[in-house]
């Protein structure tokens, strides 16, 4: 979300903090030499944080010779919770798979929304319909139940701050003041709509109800997911557990290359060379690891325990605003029920069944090769902004969990839980609340030698989620890159553009602000 950290093909703009003496010439590349003792020159470079961000950040370097030690929290490498799809505009990572040579997902898969009273919405495969101009496929193709028209039509002013909001500092500052219920409720949504379409949308990708997110936020990832192409809502998902189809042959392939994979090693200090400037290591416990150049690809909350025990990080002011962002917690219950039970779409989200969460649930029946042809049923449902829930023993939580399903679906009533398993994921996830977006950080830092990568930071690509963490990752990599003037940059596929029609609104809407900005007294008024 930062104009100086659009590191994308083609191109890119060094971060400010580099001396100029490090900088490279555009287009130049520069491998890795070889003393001629034999001796390897190679620059070492430490990436904390095996999930999305940290591997892409890994992967790019060891291609270009620089000597990448890996710091897993856990055992391996894992995915980051929320969202499990992989949707249309996942480029990226559609073209990693691509490289690793593996088939890990399913065909396009559909999905619905539900409500205390039902079914609320049915969501078609869009790559089947006729390409309408964006938005209006997404608003007419889906089937609404229970939903009159009348309600759906309130829906057509917002897309006026959907064509303002594009995705400038400029734009996300304007709306990261105001909540997205606030948003909605200014542009004349009806209350059916908001809360059978558009809250669960916000709960089930920003993990929190519109009154608690950043109206900002909101619009970027409804314009990302909804609104730019109606493809864009259709998604994938993987024929198993991230970790094991995708994450481990990505892991294995980056160790014959020469990747050191550390498990178990949680970041809880920096050091810096008081000299230089620079961060000398990285500290897990008992253990030290010194590098030349680091990645800090954690999640936000291990990134603020950093801080509360790095003190000199205090004095520099993108850290100390760490301190100001929140998170969530996440519930993963995972049931095996004794009986087939026919669930319509395989993935599902849900909404309004109390004033603080939203949940998602997926057939992992029909979606995993593990449980395909077993006479049993296999769900995950993932519980976001579940505070009220981890304290909670795992027999209650999995009898609440079986209470929801059976709300949406009456036939999970009578079948028996005949395996549980129940993964707490406690500030896991960025709680994107009106006005954090001055204190999210960008990918350079006011070390010379750190970077950030996550699906948290601010960025320009334009992508949320897994492929924003893997893009970080990527743009990570060529800081290090440019830092040491050393290696080829990562080319990384940018957010396809806007609809002609779009780009035209767009351009007309940002020549009214500007003349607006213009009027006499403009500041005057309050905004």
């Amino acid at each position: 979300m930062c104009g100086c950290s659009a590191l994308v093909a083609g191109g890119r703009l060094p971060p400010p903090s580099i001396p100029r003496r490090l900088r490279r010439r555009r287009g130049s590349s520069v491998r890795a030499e070889v003393s001629p003792g034999g001796e390897s020159q190679r620059k070492k470079v430490a990436v904390a944080g095996a999930g999305w961000a940290g591997l892409a950040a890994a992967h790019h370097l060891v291609k270009q010779g620089y000597d990448v030690t890996l710091l897993a929290a856990e055992n391996g490498p894992t995915e980051e919770v929320g969202l499990r799809g992989f949707w249309n505009p996942y480029r990226n990572i559609f073209a990693l798979v691509d490289e690793l040579g593996i088939s890990p997902f399913t065909g396009w898969k559909k999905a619905a929304y539900y409500s205390p009273e039902g079914l609320a919405v049915e969501f078609p495969i869009f790559h089947n319909q006729p390409r309408l101009p964006a938005p209006f496929g997404v608003f007419a193709y889906p089937e609404f139940p229970n939903l009159p028209l009348i309600d759906r039509l309130t829906s057509i002013p917002v897309i006026a701050a959907v064509i303002d909001f594009d995705n400038t500092d400029t734009a996300w500052r304007k709306y990261d003041a105001m909540t997205a219920r606030e948003l909605f409720k200014m542009y004349g949504c009806s209350r059916r709509l908001y809360k059978e379409v558009f809250e669960p949308a916000i709960q089930a990708a920003l993990f929190a109800p519109g009154k608690q997110c950043s109206a900002a936020a909101t619009l970027g990832m409804l314009y990302y997911y909804m609104l730019s192409r109606q493809e864009n809502s259709d998604f994938l998902l993987c024929r198993g557990e991230v970790e094991e189809n995708i994450f481990s042959p990505w892991l294995k392939s980056l160790e014959m290359e020469g990747l050191k994979f550390v498990a178990n090693k949680a970041p809880s200090s920096f050091t810096v060379d008081t000299d230089s400037g620079c961060i000398s290591s990285i500290v897990c416990g008992d253990d030290i690891y010194r590098a030349d150049a680091f990645v800090s690809a954690n999640g936000l909350s291990s990134l603020q325990s950093v801080v509360k025990n790095s003190p000199f990080l205090w004095s520099h002011r993108e850290f100390a605003n760490l301190l100001h962002l929140s998170t969530i917690d996440v519930i993963s219950v995972k049931l095996w029920f004794d009986k087939k039970i026919m669930i319509p779409k395989v993935a599902n989200v849900c909404s309004g069944f109390d004033d603080s969460s939203g949940w998602t649930f997926f057939d992992l029946t029909s979606i995993y090769d593990d449980y395909y042809g077993e006479p049993i049923t296999v769900v995950e449902a993932e519980f976001y902004n579940a505070s009220q829930l981890v304290p909670l023993e795992d027999d209650d939580i999995v009898s609440e969990a079986s209470l929801h399903l059976i709300k949406c679906i009456q036939d999970f009533e009578g079948a028996t839980v005949i395996q549980k398993s129940v993964r707490r994921s406690p500030k896991s996830v960025v709680n994107f609340v009106p006005g954090s977006y001055k204190y999210t950080p960008r990918g350079s830092t006011s070390f010379p030698n750190l970077f950030i990568a996550g699906d948290w930071i601010v960025n320009r690509h334009g992508s949320f989620s897994k492929e924003k963490a893997y893009v970080t990752g990527l743009e990570a990599a060529n800081r290090v890159v440019d830092y040491f003037g050393t290696g080829d940059f990562a080319k990384i596929i940018a957010v396809e553009g806007d609809e002609p029609h779009i780009e035209t609104l767009r351009n007309l809407s940002r020549r009214a602000n500007e003349l607006k900005s213009q009027i006499p007294l403009s500041e005057f008024f309050l905004q």
